[in-house]
């Protein structure tokens, strides 16, 4: 039975903050815009954060630009945006119990999703730089 233990643990993504190899842990944070009929959703990744506080920055910045960018919101979605900033903390945690299956926040057909994963890490002359 170990065989199979040993490869499953292996198969699995590091928990976040902690490295396998050229790889560590990471929250996954970004939006995905579903494709038409017979195209590729369109993914783009917001953070690639190892840690909470990281994260939290990120999305900080992410949504506080959107907003300014997005002046004609109007204000449900305005609302929306504001109140995820100010419960960041208590729907990271909800979301990530919850399994993260569902989106974090949807805006006009574009999905934010939160998700724990993996990265490469960042090597220079040999040396990691985390």
């Amino acid at each position: 039975m170990w065989p199979f233990s040993l490869l499953k643990k292996l198969s699995q993504d590091p928990p976040v903050g902690r490295t396998r190899g050229d790889y560590i842990g990471c929250y996954l944070l970004g939006t995905r815009t579903p494709g038409h009929k017979g195209e590729d959703d369109a993914v783009s990744y917001i953070s690639l954060a190892t840690t909470r506080d990281a994260l939290a920055h990120d999305a900080q910045e992410y949504l506080q630009d959107f907003l300014h960018r997005h002046p004609q919101l109007d204000a449900a979605e305005r609302e929306a945006i504001e109140s995820l900033l100010a419960e960041w903390d208590e729907r990271v945690d909800a979301h990530l119990a919850a399994g993260a299956r569902q989106p974090l926040a949807v805006q006009g057909g574009t999905e934010l999703f939160l998700r724990t994963g993996m990265r490469a890490r960042k090597k220079e002359k040999g040396v990691y730089l985390e």
